[in-house]
């Protein structure tokens, strides 16, 4: 599969909380354990199945209850504890001032800057900085001596470009004296905001973190317990640095002090989202609509989850509204700009960034925003282009050099990212994700490496105790560039640079080299130029995911490279899957085809909106196996309908950066709708042909034979009214319930018509097998009666097998028995005709086995009694791939190499001997001999077959 196209790195973090969390009273407990249920699951990926960790609703903690119904409050005091606690009504809000601090909470930030003189100064620098008028926000503090006034001046003169005014005021004496010593709430934070402004504008400043922390801490624990804003700027610092836990843990008392934080919720949907979370930002998202039905950062935050699922043109219609509104937040703005960059108009892109520019010229939000969403859509050397300006404009802001770390990673420039990231660090060396993304670039850039001509792969060294990735890259290395012109013949296109290929261990490390990708549900991933695989092996579950033909999956991988080269990146994701499952070229399993069938009888088949959803977003859990396998479907038919040129003319077309609709129809003539209806027609007959829709089906003729026997009848009735009870008691029971999504109670999830218990006899199935004689489940019900010895048909099981084969042709069980019964004969000295018939038969049960060698030994094995040592030596060289530390697979391979005339592979597989079985003398004697057959010129395949190089033909 193609990673799904994600920037930033993960991290897992282990700190402990703060002192503060420890010692807190027991009364705050409740407010703590809001999200402590599924604070441990913040720091993984989402995966569709799991819970989110962002809920849709946090009570107000027990202390603000208490206190908001406090006998000594005035009822001023009240209303505006209420109000600042977000556990207000409207009789609270009849105080100007009030109205006005929760409008704010609502997004309404004009009528804030309407209101007039009951806003305080505070309020109203807020409400400008929200909507990016630094200009207003320099005027309002000039000669404004408080300490907040200034934090928020020094921010609006760095954004308007005046760096060294807004340091001096960042770097007095008296905000530095704050920060250790702050008497009041609002003095901390101020002086929060101002130690943050020089970490951010001034790179000898990169120590200051901690101790805004401490200061925050110091603030929450001996000035005010219940006040939201402190877990709310420790949570936004944390978040930042990808203290994801810490993070959340911080929201959650946030919120819980604060249920109508709009702050808190947004930054909870970002999290979410910078995770790929979905539900968790939809959550936010519907808490911020409770705030205020027309909430923008509710929009917001649903216009980014589109821009991650590749959806920009709902991200528009979202943000529409929003960008509408005189008062349109900053958030808004940027993410125009993102929705820009993801539709390629790149024209209006750097208007709007030029827009921004002319408003805020040092500031570079705007251009780290561009970049990451450039990042995330695989648009790498534009992004890179935006991420370099952004990080010219804020030199000593780690962020930007972080992303740009980040994507060298992902597109294969290694030094680059090494470079990069180390210089993230050193400005900001409390960046989890950076640091952790740094530690893994260096080591990788550490590890040896095979180079062939169009790839390149990477292992880590081999020790004494793991050579194990290390033998799979090297079993591996001879094979990929025959693979590279196979498929890029086929789709017309060579990537322009070598591919890098990073062989890992075991699962922990292929999820660390992966971590921050989304969708990654497998054991390799594409990126573009870069490739990431698990090795196949058998093992705790924990370390390894079983044994798999590593070759196959990296057919798939490296399609995905072509194809993304090809398009520069642009193609739509359920096409480079489907292309990729289709240049796998293995043949459809018999319980894929039963899917796809089920799927096409049942009406179930994706449009082209729905596959690409089912692989974002699936909302059952076979919906991404039907994806792969319905897009390859697809293919096929596009194959038989249009042709491979016509295919090819289609993924080249998605370079220009055009939509579905218009590719398709410069491509094929045909709209998508069009295509849609053709393919529907074309995958009924090939559900057809593959034999599992019969016609008449066997539950019709099981009625047929009841009808007239009223009892039966009577019977099949109650059943029927026992399923409509069923599904309308399913129905009712879902009304009013909260759901993530559309509640999708489909024809599908009820429960199976009821069918007539009928017995098919020998006499009944006989009769229908002479109406129905091509008639597969009749024919496979008789063969398996005839497999125990009491066939009623004539002409006995042989008769049977070749029946049901021509009717059912994709159920491998004909190939099973034939297989058998060939290897029985031949078993039992006939001639090679059974050996010839045996191959076939086993050769085609291997094609749909890729989780298990036994198939790929038995050709090997029967091949080379034959003499057939070409045959043999593919198989050998399969099984040896799909468990290549199994020491006999590997003397069988390497003496077949032998045989062969390929002395390069026998001496790879002996030299696997050596680490797999190092006390065993022989192999040490086999390899030097190899050796010096290699050294007299016996090298490579056409090199001098000997035997005797390998002991005793290869046996144990």
């Amino acid at each position: 599969m193609t990673a799904a196209r994600g920037t930033s790195q993960g991290s897992t973090s282990s700190a402990s909380p703060t002192s503060a969390t420890r010692t807190a009273r027991p009364r705050f407990r409740a407010a703590r354990t809001v999200l402590a249920g599924v604070v441990a699951a913040a720091i993984a990926p989402a995966s569709p199945a799991q819970d989110s960790f962002i809920p849709e609703v946090v009570a107000p903690s027990p202390a603000v209850v208490e206190t908001a119904a406090a006998a000594h409050l005035t009822d001023r005091a009240r209303a505006e504890f209420r109000v600042r606690h977000g556990v207000f009504d409207d009789l609270d809000l009849a105080d100007p001032a009030l109205r006005a601090l929760a409008d704010l909470e609502r997004g309404r930030v004009a009528e804030v800057l309407a209101t007039g003189d009951p806003v305080t100064p505070a309020l109203r620098l807020a409400a400008l900085a929200r909507v990016g008028d630094d200009a207003a926000i320099v005027s309002l503090t000039e000669g404004d001596a408080t300490l907040s006034a200034r934090a928020a001046r020094a921010a609006a003169l760095a954004r308007l470009g005046r760096r060294d005014d807004a340091l001096a005021l960042a770097r007095a004496d008296d905000a530095l004296a704050a920060l250790a010593a702050g008497t009041t709430v609002e003095a901390i934070l101020a002086a929060v905001d101002l130690g943050a402004l020089r970490i951010r504008l001034d790179a000898s400043a990169a120590g200051e973190y901690p101790a805004l922390l401490e200061a925050l801490g110091r603030a929450r624990q001996s000035l005010d317990r219940l006040d939201h804003r402190i877990r709310l700027r420790e949570a936004e610092l944390l978040a930042d640095r990808g203290k994801v836990r810490e993070a959340v843990a911080a929201l959650g008392e946030a919120l819980a002090l604060n249920p109508r934080s709009a702050a808190a919720w947004f930054l909870a949907g970002t999290v979410a989202l910078d995770r790929f979370d979905f539900a968790g930002a939809a959550n936010a998202a519907r808490a911020l609509r409770r705030i205020d039905p027309a909430h923008p950062d509710a929009a917001i935050l649903d216009a980014r989850a589109a821009l991650m699922e590749d959806d920009p043109a709902r991200a528009a219609s979202l943000l529409a509204p929003v960008l509408s509104r005189s008062d349109a937040p900053v958030a808004a703005r940027d993410a125009e700009i993102a929705t820009a960059a993801a539709r390629y108009d790149f024209d209006a892109m750097r208007a709007l960034l030029a827009a921004r520019d002319a408003r805020q010229p040092g500031s570079a939000d705007a251009l780290l925003a561009a970049g990451r969403q450039l990042a995330f859509d695989r648009q790498y050397e534009e992004a890179r282009a935006i991420l370099e300006a952004a990080a010219i404009r804020e030199p000593a802001w780690a962020r930007p050099r972080a992303e740009l770390g980040l994507l060298a990673m992902q597109d294969g420039r290694e030094e680059n990212a090494v470079a990069d990231l180390r210089r993230a660090t050193a400005l900001d060396p409390h960046d989890e994700r950076t640091l952790f993304t740094l530690a893994l670039a260096e080591d990788l850039a550490s590890w040896p490496r095979i180079e062939t001509a169009h790839f390149v792969l990477r292992h880590p060294a081999p020790t004494a105790e793991n050579a194990d990735a290390a033998l799979v890259a090297a079993l591996l290395a001879p094979v990929l560039d025959a693979m590279h012109a196979e498929i890029c013949t086929r789709l017309g296109h060579e990537p322009p640079v070598r591919t890098l290929i990073d062989v890992m261990p075991d699962h922990r490390s292929f999820g660390v080299r992966i971590t921050g990708l989304p969708r990654i549900h497998t054991i390799a991933v594409c990126t573009g130029p870069t490739i990431a695989i698990e090795i196949p092996k058998e093992g705790a579950s924990r370390r390894h995911l079983g044994l798999f033909d590593p070759l196959a999956v990296l057919r798939h991988e490296y399609t995905h490279t072509v194809t993304l080269s090809m398009t520069r990146n642009r193609i739509p994701h359920w096409l480079t899957e489907a292309v990729a499952v289709a240049l796998e070229d293995t043949p459809r399993t018999f319980e894929t085809c039963q899917m796809l069938a089920a799927a096409w009888r049942r009406g179930e088949l994706f449009d082209l909106d729905g596959i690409n959803w089912a692989f974002v977003r699936p909302e059952k859990p076979t919906d991404r196996a039907q994806a792969y396998a319905q897009g390859r479907w697809m293919v096929e038919f596009m194959e038989a309908r249009f042709g491979w040129e016509a295919i090819r003319a289609l993924i080249a077309s998605y370079a220009g950066g055009i939509r579905e609709d218009e590719a398709m129809r410069r491509a094929f003539g045909v709209s998508r709708e069009e295509f849609r209806a053709a393919f529907l027609a074309w995958a009924g007959d090939e559900v057809r042909a593959w034999g599992l829709d019969p016609d008449p089906p066997l539950a019709a003729i099981a009625r047929a034979l009841v009808a007239g026997d009223e009892a039966a009848e009577e019977g099949l009735r109650d059943l029927e009214r026992k399923r409509l009870d069923a599904v309308v008691a399913a129905w009712t029971n879902a009304i009013g319930r909260p759901s993530e999504r559309p509640w999708t109670f489909t024809r599908a999830q009820w429960p199976a018509p009821a069918q007539p218990a009928v017995e098919f006899d020998d006499a009944t199935l006989a009769a229908e097998l002479a109406r129905h004689p091509a008639h597969p489940d009749l024919l496979e019900i008789a063969l398996r009666r005839a497999q125990r010895g009491a066939s009623p048909v004539a002409g006995g099981s042989g008769e049977l097998l070749e029946r049901y084969a021509v009717a059912r042709p994709v159920d491998p069980m004909p190939h099973r028995l034939w297989a058998k019964e060939a290897l029985r004969e031949g078993a039992e000295g006939a001639d090679g005709t059974a050996s010839t018939a045996a191959l076939a038969h086993l050769e085609a049960l291997d094609l749909v086995t890729d989780k298990d060698n036994v198939y790929a030994l038995a050709i090997a094995r029967r091949a080379r009694s034959a003499g057939d040592r070409a045959r043999a030596a593919l198989a050998a060289e399969r099984a040896a791939r799909i468990n290549p530390f199994d020491a006999g697979v590997r003397e069988l391979a390497a003496a077949i190499a032998v045989e062969a005339g390929d002395l390069a592979a026998a001496e790879r597989h002996i030299d696997a001997l050596v680490v797999l079985e190092p006390d065993r003398a022989v192999h040490r004697a086999r390899q030097e001999r190899i050796r010096a057959l290699r050294g007299a010129g016996g090298g490579g395949a056409d090199g001098p077959a000997d035997p005797a190089a390998n002991g005793a033909e290869g046996g144990r």
